[in-house]
């Protein structure tokens, strides 16, 4: 929304009765002024490039000053109080808006008519910080996100989504090069320190806090200011330890980890869940996780590991939903939507390592496979974007907002779907197996995960695993997001932890345990796609990719600065 005139707006809503003509005379002259105003104004911010402002009206995004005490933060996790204690219900903070930049040649805006400001709403609006008051947002996200999107044009086009542009406040000096800052790390009460057969020594395990955690419907990934990226303004950055380990805004609240490789994790409560920051999209991957206590003295707790997509509740183990594929610690069986099933006899104890192994189909193939099972016109679209077994229309709608001193992205995050949760909740026997037959065949052909002991082979609990792409993967519809690839959907290594229970990632590429049929396929000899790589290779590969679409978004924007996405439709102005 362009800026309006206080006084101008006042004489128009003030206007005395008169004739006729003197009342059309009048309207005219404020008209003209109006114009006249408009292009003072239009011409003052020719080098701005109109983007669109994405703001969450019905979920407030990540408090940006929220200071609670430790104590609060446990408080808020009981089950009572899990609603009304999260970051979601605390002030919002003030989405950054874009700099000025590029010249841009358009027609001077037509001039429009304001409604006078009602008392009611003169007394709202004085409530508001003048930072908030500054950045009016007269309409919902989903009613600007559905101007945005427009038709798709003939041809080329039809293969890329633009992403929601946002007009962003110029940075700070100090948020180029900004140095990432670790989580500030809490000693709990308990469950630490804990005994590392591996390593020889005793491990430290805290609490983690002064950064966000991933909630429903959101996700917050650490950034900084990028002045090479004139446009976007903003990239992702990672944070020490620089390496793949327990994403710190992907985990419980309540999981414990250690301060050097954040990759040890425990709990003092009842099931929690960690996922790893590094994920699989495509290809075979394999990692170990060893189990430093569980199952067994010194203490009863328990351990669960597996995979799980981003979905997956963080307050439950591992394939406790349709979003994770899990094995227990105590009986071995293989879980899957709160389903077990016989597998490892004797299951696993405190100084095993258990190796597990996932296969994935090629991104092209897997968008094939959703088109075929689904008629919605967001797997059509996806299908079109796909050349030479690359998605073409990887679309991270995000915003940057500073929290506790530092920046983060927030963007929108998948929730699970109603027809998947409902899954938790059979009557019978008979509709467990109908729903079992359903999965399989919805699942991904050739996709799979093998479980090892120690080095051996004990099976392949999952087959046809659940496809991930969009329409198998969708944010809250309510919050006005689309329904889009962000390049980060997948399956994660994950572990869940219980009353004590600790475990270790491993990704490697020093195993202790790398399973012997699986050597020839990890030579360095065998085609890139058909290798079985560690998980520890994901971590560059997620940054050179996210570099990548850096740069197409910004080339995008700089090759279409006339106030139009790349879909043909006006970008919604803030």
């Amino acid at each position: 929304m362009e800026p309006t005139d206080a006084k101008v707006a006042s004489q128009l809503a003030n206007a005395p009765e008169g004739d006729q003509d003197s009342e059309q005379t009048e309207e005219e002259d404020i008209v003209g002024l109006l114009q006249l105003r408009h292009a003072e104004d239009h011409k003052a911010d020719a080098h701005a490039i109109t983007t669109a402002e994405v703001d969450i009206p019905s979920v407030k995004p990540m408090e940006n000053t929220m200071e609670e005490t430790v104590d609060e933060q446990r408080e808020s996790l009981k089950p009572s109080s899990l609603s009304s204690k999260s970051p979601s219900s605390s002030p919002a903070p003030v989405a950054l808006k874009r700099n000025d930049h590029g010249p841009s040649e358009s027609k001077p805006k037509k001039a429009k008519l304001v409604k006078k400001q009602s008392a009611k709403d003169q007394v709202r609006s004085a409530s508001v910080p003048e930072t908030l008051s500054q950045t009016p947002t007269p309409t919902t996200t989903a009613e600007k996100v559905k101007r945005s999107r427009g038709k798709p044009k003939k041809g080329l086009e039809e293969a890329y989504i633009s992403p929601i542009r946002v007009r962003l406040q110029p940075y700070k000096d100090g948020d180029v090069n900004a140095i990432p800052r670790m989580p500030v790390f809490l000693p709990p009460s308990a469950a630490s320190p804990v005994w590392n057969p591996w390593t020889k020594q005793e491990v430290d395990l805290y609490l983690t806090e002064d950064h966000p955690f991933n909630r429903r419907g959101f996700r917050y990934l650490p950034c900084e200011a990028a002045s090479d990226l004139p446009l976007l303004m903003y990239r992702q950055i990672e944070v020490p330890p620089f390496g793949p380990r327990v994403n710190f805004a992907d985990m419980s609240m309540q999981v414990i980890v250690d301060n050097s490789t954040s990759s040890v994790v425990s709990t003092e409560k009842g099931y929690r869940m960690v996922r790893a920051n590094v994920g699989a999209r495509e290809g075979k991957w394999f990692w170990e996780c060893r189990i430093l206590r569980g199952n067994g003295v010194p203490s009863d707790g328990n351990v669960r590991v597996g995979w799980t997509r981003r979905e997956a509740s963080l307050e439950t183990p591992v394939g406790f939903d349709a979003y994770g594929y899990g094995i227990r610690d105590v009986t071995g069986q293989k879980m899957h939507i709160s389903r077990g099933g016989d597998f490892m006899k004797d299951g696993f104890k405190t100084g095993d390592v258990i190796g597990l192994y996932i296969s994935l189909p090629s991104i092209s193939y897997q968008v094939s496979v959703a088109s075929s099972n689904n008629s919605k016109k967001s797997s059509s679209k996806l299908l079109k974007s796909v050349t030479h077994g690359v998605v073409s229309n990887v679309v991270r709608d995000r915003i940057p907002i500073r929290y506790k001193g530092q920046l983060y992205f927030e963007q929108f995050e998948c929730v699970p779907a109603k027809e998947l949760q409902d899954l938790l909740n059979q009557s019978s026997s008979d509709d467990a197996v109908a729903t079992e037959l359903k999965l399989r065949e919805k699942g991904l052909p050739n996709s799979s995960v093998r479980v090892y002991k120690n080095g051996k082979y004990v099976g392949t609990p999952f087959e046809s695993l659940l496809p991930f792409l969009p329409p198998d993967s969708v944010p809250l519809s309510t919050l006005g997001a689309r329904v889009v690839d962000d390049g980060m959907l997948g399956y994660y290594p994950s572990i869940s932890v219980y009353n004590g229970g600790a475990a270790q990632f491993n990704f490697g590429p020093d195993f202790d345990y790398f399973p012997a049929d699986l050597k020839h396929e990890a030579s360095s000899s065998v085609d890139l796609h058909k290798r079985v790589r560690p998980m520890c290779e994901r971590y560059d590969e997620q940054i050179a990719e996210d570099v990548v679409w850096d740069i197409i978004d910004e080339v995008e924007i700089a090759l279409n600065p006339d106030d139009q996405d790349v879909n043909g439709e006006p970008t919604v102005e803030s």
